[in-house]
């Protein structure tokens, strides 16, 4: 395997599309269309690519901000295509939702730029590209893949609405709302992300061809069928999550009122014994003052008093 790895992260692979064999640099690869695969960025990667095939190397520098959005850039020399792409949304801590998944063709060669390994529930589509021989395929092929890697977010989206739905709804305080909080923010960049992808996508149909690569419209026409069924789940996902949040907003408006009347309740049931131990509590003449038994009188007299109450409210439910 002619390709370089550091840990997990780290591949850099230089393919010939016809041949499927791979190469450990540029200056052993043949004269032959070739597939660049590049994930986790370094700038010495860029400069390589750039020299080698002609490409604007501040192009290329564009796919190293995680904010660079989707776009269908073409030139003379070279066609710039900018998607975007999930993270993956089981992973608890981290800083973006999307990240941009950049392809950068002539026509002839074609090199993928991704800044970690893309989430899929088919693995075998990512084996797709090495069976592709055009630079062509390899677009239908990525396009597939991005397509695939938002269903299976937006399924883990689903499955974590589902898990934590019971909590947000029976506990006053759910341990966790955070999570429920940040699925909301994924959702809402993941909508935002296939709109823009869509956009890409409609302005590549109206394109005929890109340099040497001549356009299948029936493909891309299918692509975009597959691409508005994910956007339009997305949307109901994000009201999914809205209208639990509004739910549990309802919820936390309603136990509280329900808190504040009870202890309304037990405030006006202990007043009544509160107010006659105050009064016998003062240092006048009060009836009973001399009898030996007036402690138990008195309590008893609060009781028979405060009863009534607690019965009412009890009938009442407001304790």
């Amino acid at each position: 395997m002619m390709s370089e790895e550091l840990g997990a992260e780290r591949v850099f692979s230089i393919m010939a599309l016809e041949s499927g064999i791979e190469y450990p640099n540029f200056e052993s690869a043949p004269d032959e269309p070739l597939l660049i695969e590049v994930q986790h960025i370094l700038p010495e990667d860029l400069v390589k690519i750039s020299r080698y095939f002609d490409i604007d190397l501040d192009d290329l520098r564009d796919l190293q901000d995680l904010d660079e959005r989707p776009r269908l850039q073409v030139e003379d020399r070279f066609t710039m295509i900018v998607l975007r792409v999930p993270v993956n949304l089981e992973v608890g801590e981290r800083e973006y939702s999307t990240y941009p998944l950049g392809i950068f063709t002539n026509g002839r060669d074609i090199v993928l730029l991704r800044h970690e390994p893309i989430p899929l529930r088919k693995e075998r589509l990512m084996r797709k590209i090495r069976l592709c021989t055009t630079a062509a395929e390899v677009i239908y092929v990525l396009w597939e893949i991005v397509i695939n890697s938002f269903e299976h977010m937006l399924d883990v989206i689903e499955a974590t609405i589902n898990s934590i739905e019971e909590s947000i709804f029976t506990e006053i305080y759910p341990s966790q709302l955070d999570r429920f909080f940040q699925l909301s923010r994924d959702a809402v960049f993941m909508e935002a992300a296939l709109k823009a992808n869509m956009k890409v996508l409609r302005r590549l149909m109206r394109l005929s061809s890109i340099g040497r690569m001549v356009l299948d419209e029936d493909r891309l026409s299918d692509l975009e069928v597959d691409l508005q069924q994910q956007l339009e789940l997305s949307a109901i996902y994000r009201e999914l999550i809205e209208n639990a949040m509004n739910a549990y907003d309802s919820i936390v408006s309603h136990n509280l009122n329900r808190v504040m009347k009870t202890l309304t309740s037990i405030s006006l049931v202990v007043t009544v014994p509160t107010l006659i131990a105050s009064i016998y509590g003062m240092n006048v003449g009060l009836p009973l003052q001399n009898e030996p038994l007036a402690f138990v009188i008195v309590v008893l007299f609060s009781i028979i008093i405060t009863l009534p109450i607690l019965v009412y409210l009890r009938i009442m439910n407001l304790v």
